[in-house]
């Protein structure tokens, strides 16, 4: 997703693992539709935080809609939200155009909203169902780790502490605007990464990266600790200890930790495909880090970036990604309801 402060690369092409994690939960939401109708007779409000260029939350939504369209006709307004600099263009085109699109489904119409869901982007009780899919592990602003382009990878016990405590109030923060904007008895399906997943493919190459690029002196101690992705994969005791706090606005329908290999059971081929694809856009992934970490001229800065993605590439090549674990949560709550 292009959320805290990140347009990532061609994100559509680049996320076929987030869309595969945001299908798991068809049936899930698929029930969270069919609960709908008890909540209006009108048009149904679906909001989509962090949707990037839209195609993961798309496809997910034109499987479900479809489903739904069986038992109900009533309308649906579906908002996508993700930053202001997200790419919109493509967002609206592929919504517009594609043959996978929901817009096809009768009665169904979308908006987009520029903004931050760390803000309240809607207004009080208008919204029936929201979700939000492979970006609320993104913090609200970037932090400089002394060990790890990670800041949940992170060994030293103080910044450990500073990154902990932001990833806390972000989600406090989130939690309480979309309990605002939901209706009474309103839900709301969120997935994101787990602590487990800090040794995932993409991280653990960056990482190997930066700490090569430092060896070979081609950034400094400083840039090092600069060049920080703004990323806070919490554990199951972060996530129940805010789950408690939030516990007279939300009950909670289910949670469920899934791990699994992330390429198990996929062919050779298509894994060196996989790879391919993540030597394509991976490198680009760190592109507004680096330059967040490399105050040096744009000429430099080029020269450095070049460095860095083509040793990326050879650490790709090099890493046997048929390990690579994916591990995430994914919860469902509900808006408790008040007189």
């Amino acid at each position: 997703m292009a959320t805290g402060g990140f347009a990532l690369p061609n994100y559509n092409e680049s996320s076929a693992q987030q869309r595969k994690m945001l299908l798991k939960a068809t049936q899930t939401f698929g029930e969270i539709l069919n609960f709908s109708p008890t909540l209006t007779n009108g048009t149904i409000v679906i909001a989509d935080y962090g949707s990037s260029e839209v195609y993961n939350s798309m496809v997910f939504l034109s499987r479900t809609l479809q489903n739904f369209r069986k038992i109900s006709s009533q309308p649906i307004l579906v908002f996508h939200n993700d930053l202001p600099d997200n790419n919109w263009v493509a967002a609206n085109k592929i919504l517009l155009e594609s043959e996978e699109s929901y817009i096809k489904i009768p009665d169904v119409y979308f908006s987009a909203i520029g903004r931050s869901f760390y803000d309240q982007i809607l207004p009080n009780n208008s919204v029936h169902i929201g979700f939000s899919s492979a970006a609320i592990h993104w913090l609200s602003q970037p932090l400089s780790a002394p060990d790890h382009i990670l800041p949940s990878s992170s060994n030293d016990p103080t910044f450990k502490a500073i990154a902990s405590e932001l990833a806390h109030r972000d989600l406090l923060t989130f939690l309480s605007h979309r309990h605002k904007e939901l209706v009474n008895n309103g839900r709301l399906l969120l997935q994101f990464a787990d602590s487990n997943n800090n040794s995932s493919l993409a991280s653990t190459v960056m990482q190997q990266v930066s700490i090569n690029l430092l060896s070979r002196g081609v950034i400094t101690e400083e840039e090092k600790r600069d060049l920080t992705m703004p990323i806070y994969r919490r554990s199951n005791e972060e996530i129940q200890q805010v789950l408690e706090e939030v516990s007279g606005l939300f009950r909670v329908i289910s949670i469920e930790k899934i791990e699994a290999k992330r390429y198990e059971g996929v062919s050779d081929e298509h894994l060196r495909e996989v790879v391919e694809q993540i030597k394509k856009y991976g490198p680009g992934m760190m592109r507004t880090p680096l330059l967040r970490a490399i105050k040096r001229d744009s000429e430099e800065f080029e020269r450095i970036f070049e460095i860095f993605a083509k040793k990326a590439c050879e650490v790709f090549e090099s890493i046997d990604a048929r390990n690579s674990l994916s591990s995430y949560h994914s919860i469902v709550l509900e808006k408790i309801a008040r007189e």
